[in-house]
């Protein structure tokens, strides 16, 4: 059976830039247009959820500010695209979510996104979900926090913390969906602080491809591997 849920590290941009001998815009550039068209084989393989991590907290921290800026003006280009009637989300029938520390953002990109988010809220074909500013360690931080003020505000006591498992905590996270297949694109196999704890039976394929050049047969090996893999979830 093919994976329900899909999220992609899309790795190698610069990478990319250096290889082919093109500015950060125009390789960023490719490297948006192919979330396009893995949202396009993602629906061919009847994945119904599929996420992508577009910005690390980590990036976001160190990367410099031209290169933000040119991640920034990319994104805000390309969501007012989507927006528009004609936009492949239309076509698609997709909603977005985005999550992360969003409130690092420029306000007019944040502004963007909310708007996205409204205009597809109805779609139901694809659930597209954007990790822009993310990092697992925060989220971790993101969710203690949000327990520490439930206990303080008397809606959870320290015992109800211990039988609220891991479903519960999923509560206080980011994104609280368990992906059936990690893909990671650029040749490097980690995670890098991905969804730590959704990925607990997540399935990983890594592909040396860099991510603009992550071609249809690339999407399709990946969904073979997870065909392949033997998924006890602990039993």
């Amino acid at each position: 059976m093919h994976p329900q849920s899909i999220a992609i590290i899309p790795d190698g941009n610069r990478r990319y830039a250096h290889k082919n001998g093109l500015g950060l815009q125009a390789a960023y550039g490719d490297g948006f247009k192919k979330v396009a068209k893995v949202a396009q084989w993602a629906q061919e393989a009847d994945v119904k959820r599929l996420g992508f991590w577009a910005l690390s907290l980590e990036n976001f921290n160190q990367r410099s500010a031209t290169e933000l800026k040119t991640l920034f003006h990319l994104m805000k280009s390309h969501i007012s695209e989507a927006i528009s009637e004609t936009g492949e989300l239309s076509k698609r029938d997709a909603s977005v979510r985005f999550f992360g520390r969003l409130d690092l953002l420029p306000s007019e990109l944040r502004g963007a996104m909310a708007e996205l988010e409204r205009k597809t809220e109805g779609n139901d074909s694809l659930k597209l979900d954007i990790a822009v500013a993310y990092s697992g360690q925060d989220e971790f931080l993101h969710a203690a926090r949000g327990l520490a003020l439930d206990v303080k505000e008397g809606k959870l006591s320290l015992n109800d913390i211990q039988s609220l498992g891991t479903d519960g905590l999923k509560d206080y996270l980011y994104f609280p969906y368990s992906p059936d297949l990690i893909i990671r694109t650029g040749k490097v196999q980690r995670l890098s602080g991905f969804l730590p704890l959704q990925s607990a039976y997540s399935e990983f394929y890594f592909s040396n491809r860099l991510w603009p050049e992550f071609a249809k047969a690339d999407f399709n090996r990946a969904i073979a591997y997870y065909d392949s893999a033997e998924r006890r979830f602990g039993k």
